[in-house]
């Protein structure tokens, strides 16, 4: 389960938060955060500790490894292996790399090797931050189907506004078959009630 929390100021209640899903059922917390005036999750953190950290939530899982029932699952920004063993070593029992392996998805072996990533992202430093967010996503859903498709990842990365611009108009003609394709689907449905 992955709990989302807008910043810092609310970390001192993220152990109370975490003895909830123990009672249902829940295996594995993930500790996530950040919204569209501060998007942490997307490489723009608030808080200059935060920044300078590489794993976003590391000072958050390390506290809630001592207070949680359940086991952590650490995520943004990890592209170092010593970072990933560090969380490791401090209590979390997984690590989760998103835009880390859609740049560089040879790192696990990488790793293995004793060589680290050696590419990454255009930084977005767009003055709009809801912007610079959804652009920073987009760059890396372009990467993750460049791979998709058997291609390599685009070395420093895909332009931010390129790729922001690619997103839009793929979701455009994405929602423009959904609209054809509902009222054919609702009116079969609507004929089979019927008869």
């Amino acid at each position: 389960m992955q709990i989302n929390h807008p910043g810092r100021q609310i970390q001192a209640d993220m152990p109370g938060v975490v003895w909830g899903p123990s009672a249902v059922g829940v295996d594995l917390v993930k500790p996530s955060g950040g919204s569209y005036e501060s998007p942490v999750m997307s490489g723009r953190p608030a808080d200059a500790r935060t920044r300078a950290s590489e794993a976003y939530f590391l000072d958050l899982a390390k506290d809630l490894v001592t207070t949680s029932p359940l086991p952590l699952m650490l995520t943004g920004g990890i592209t170092r292996r010593t970072t990933a063993e560090q969380a490791l070593a401090d209590g979390v029992v997984l690590i989760e790399m998103g835009t880390a392996l859609a740049v560089t998805p040879d790192l696990p072996a990488r790793w293995r090797d004793g060589r680290e990533a050696d590419r990454y992202l255009r930084p977005v430093n767009w003055p709009d931050k809801a912007l610079a967010s959804a652009a920073g996503m987009a760059q890396v859903r372009h990467q993750l189907r460049r791979l998709a498709r058997g291609t390599h990842p685009t070395p420093p990365g895909t332009h931010p506004a390129y790729a922001l611009l690619t997103e839009q108009l793929r979701q455009r003609r994405a929602l423009r078959r959904y609209r054809t394709w509902l009222p054919t689907t609702q009116g079969t449905a609507i004929a089979d009630r019927l008869a």
